[in-house]
């Protein structure tokens, strides 16, 4: 399908929910996935679609560096994802605990990747951005963009 795919795609939602792979693909440079992440984060950044992610991508984020010793690692990657314009990264608080709870109990879905979901919901994304196919049925709303897809 390819970027331009992507593209278009992305044209129809308001406010998408990064998971980490977004990030991780992006930061690391990714051969195949980082052409589509960047089309998603300038988009972002550019403010022609909104973005959303949570504390719970932070972490997951900044264990590549912590597990190197690489404080400066750390704190680049925090700057990075903490500062980046036109994305809220929202904290896992009770209200994100309750719904992540449900997500899990509807889903099966493990504990990150339903806090992922759950934020979606919570803060009304219209869809969300991973590469994990394990969440493909899982749920119909938000939608599902699946990276994958336009490679």
């Amino acid at each position: 399908m390819g970027v331009e795919a992507l593209r278009h795609a992305l044209s129809q939602y308001r406010l998408l929910m990064l998971d980490t792979m977004v990030f991780s693909y992006q930061l690391a440079d990714h051969p195949i996935y980082a052409p589509l992440t960047t089309i998603i984060l300038k988009a972002i950044e550019s403010g022609v679609i909104a973005g959303l992610s949570t504390t719970v991508t932070l972490a997951e984020l900044l264990t590549v560096p912590a597990k190197a010793g690489n404080r400066q690692g750390i704190q680049d990657y925090e700057l990075y994802v903490s500062n980046f314009p036109n994305l809220r990264l929202v904290p896992f608080d009770t209200v994100m605990a309750r719904e992540t709870a449900i997500v899990r109990a509807m889903t099966g879905l493990r504990m990150p990747d339903a806090a992922q979901v759950a934020a979606a919901r919570v803060y009304g994304a219209d869809a969300i951005v991973t590469n994990d196919r394990r969440w493909m049925g899982k749920f119909t709303v938000p939608a599902l963009i699946l990276l994958e897809t336009y490679q």
